[in-house]
């Protein structure tokens, strides 16, 4: 599987890759006393490491730096996974409209809306 990760399909293998996410971190969202922030993940064969800008950090580490800017392991929408961005631009209207009212938070407003028109028709 991790191999898959780093190579799939024609040509030359890989044995490492990363991936860098560079943050507008001017209002201070992330605890770091920069205006930009990197932050890194080198991907091998046997392991990951994790780095912001250019200190290394644990798996642990990032993660609570994350939710310390606001984003929650508890909402699968903040990083979209790999494979999802298609399964997405297949689904059909209603579908994807369902899935930006969850993303959105919206979706519980309607669920109340529903269970108080439910409560007037009952009443009437």
């Amino acid at each position: 599987e991790r191999q898959r990760l780093l190579h799939e399909g024609a040509g030359h293998a890989v044995m490492s890759a990363f991936v860098e996410l560079v943050f507008d971190n001017s209002d201070g969202r992330l605890p770091v006393d920069k205006d930009e922030v990197r932050l890194r993940r080198s991907i091998g064969l046997k392991k990951d490491e994790y780095y912001l800008d250019k200190k290394h950090m644990t798996k642990t580490e990032v993660m609570n730096l994350l939710e310390t800017a606001g984003f929650s392991r508890s909402n699968p929408y903040y990083v979209v996974q790999q494979g999802r961005i298609m399964e997405m631009a297949h689904m059909s209207d209603a579908k994807r409209l369902d899935l930006l009212k969850d993303i959105g938070g919206t979706k519980v407003y309607e669920e109340r809306r529903r269970d108080s028109l439910e409560v007037l028709r009952e009443c009437e």
